[in-house]
């Protein structure tokens, strides 16, 4: 997929999606910067010695995306660590269910920090320096809910649209620069934030994929790896579903 030697930047990797993501880079040969919260820096810890017995050069760099200090001091602190940033992946964040009606702006305003806010601020501080070496692919992990009106999505459904908008132009932006940008937009996946719903309620969610299932975190990481590969590169400004046709 041509992106040994290349250095990835994959927020909220320390589990689930997010690690699959890097696993499946360092399979290619990628130098990989792992990157969570400090909350969960020993499942991030965890996911770097893996990626090192892959063989990949893999370093933690903890921050909260949605801090712009925390932000900027880590996109300093991996350019001096591994000389740039190749590729960066925003997939970071957080899910809080409700129904608007009864909604309230503290659960607004901290899913928008992390699935919106994050994403911008890691955005922003990569770009001069992907924008002088004349190469980047940025690839946004947005959501089945930005794509249709899931009942009690509100806050994650309106962040993740935010996140499209985001996505067409940052791509429009510097495409001219050798950058592109897109975004995955999965739908039900199987990780352990599915583990919280009634069996009956994930039988009843399966029984509407077209393709008898939920999908694999792996699934979703080859999908960012080709995004994220000189294979993709006429490619920008894209969404791509990732949902086993749940919206045929």
């Amino acid at each position: 997929m041509k992106i040994k030697d290349r250095v990835a930047l994959i927020t909220g990797s320390g589990q689930g999606i997010g690690k699959a993501i890097a696993l499946a880079f360092a399979e290619e040969g990628a130098m990989i910067a792992v990157n969570d919260v400090s909350f969960n820096a020993a499942k991030a810890e965890e996911t770097v010695e893996e990626l090192r017995r892959l063989g990949a050069k893999a370093e933690l760099f903890l921050a909260d995306v949605s801090q712009e200090a925390e932000v900027n001091s880590m996109i300093k602190r991996v350019i001096e660590q591994f000389d740039r940033v190749d590729i960066l992946v925003n997939n970071a964040g957080i899910n809080r269910d409700g129904l608007l009606h009864k909604g309230n702006s503290e659960n607004w305003n901290a899913v928008m920090a992390v699935n919106l806010t994050g994403p911008f601020l890691c955005t922003k501080a990569v770009l001069p320096s992907m924008r002088e070496q004349g190469y980047g692919r940025i690839v946004n992990l947005s959501s089945l809910t930005a794509r249709m009106g899931i009942f009690g999505t509100g806050y994650y459904a309106a962040s993740k649209a935010g996140l499209i908008g985001l996505t067409k132009v940052t791509a429009a932006e510097n495409a001219a620069k050798g950058i592109t940008c897109n975004a995955l937009a999965p739908g039900y996946i199987n990780t352990d934030m599915m583990n919280k719903y009634p069996e009956a309620q994930l039988n009843a969610l399966i029984a509407k994929i077209p393709v008898g299932r939920f999908a694999e975190p792996k699934e979703v990481a080859d999908a960012a790896l080709f995004l994220a590969a000189d294979a993709s590169s006429y490619i920008t400004g894209a969404v791509l579903d990732i949902n086993g046709g749940f919206l045929i």
